[in-house]
């Protein structure tokens, strides 16, 4: 129990700390562990002791019509501290949950689809309660609640690619299909992600 309770406290100053040191704009991102085995993070290093956790994400990924439905000229690394709390606290790639971003909405926080999705992660409102949601225009709320969804994707159906097509059709299409369904939406939506998740993850280095 109380090796437990550390582990929540550790985690607990790991995600305080991305919160208060990382601001909303795009900016290399450094961590320091220490020997309590607490991550701090910074955009600004301040000692010798801070590593090179990611990068900020060059505008090139970010120029293609991947996700053009909303819109653009926004800011791609405007969300990335909220990005990597959600992927701290969730355990979910930050590439990949950033790439589902952007072809989701393209960073617009205010996007609705004509189905009534909302937000950075285009949530829908009967998911808004058991998400935890309140405001789906809140880019934290959103990105933690698209986040816990997306997380129990992949520990359903334990790979990326069918964990995506769960997120955009639902997980009973894919239980269906016992695959990715043949919805040319949801397979055209895969392989956007999945583009993006392999060129982000070519420009991430992990240092920890």
């Amino acid at each position: 129990m109380y090796q437990q309770k550390n582990i929540w406290i550790k985690l607990f100053y790991t995600v305080f700390t991305i919160f208060i040191c990382i601001p909303s704009a795009g900016a290399d991102i450094y961590v320091f562990k220490d020997n309590s085995g607490v991550r701090h993070f910074t955009n600004v290093p301040v000692s010798p002791k801070y590593r090179l956790y990611l990068k900020s994400t060059p505008n090139k990924y970010f120029e293609s019509s991947l996700g053009d439905k909303f819109s653009t000229n926004l800011d791609p690394d405007q969300y990335d501290h909220l990005i990597l709390k959600a992927s701290l606290l969730h355990a979910v790639d930050f590439s990949l949950l950033k790439s589902i971003i952007k072809v989701e909405s393209n960073f617009d926080c205010y996007a609705v689809s004509q189905k009534g999705a909302k937000g950075l992660m285009q949530i829908m409102p009967q998911n808004f309660t058991f998400l935890n949601i309140r405001n789906p225009f809140d880019p934290e709320e959103n990105i933690m609640g698209g986040t816990l969804y997306f997380k129990q994707m992949l520990e359903k159906f334990n790979r990326i690619e069918l964990a995506l097509a769960a997120y955009n059709a639902g997980p009973t299409t894919v239980d269906k299909y016992n695959g990715i369904p043949p919805i040319s939406e949801t397979k055209g939506y895969v392989k956007k992600v999945m583009s993006h998740y392999k060129d982000m993850s070519g420009n991430k280095k992990k240092t920890i």
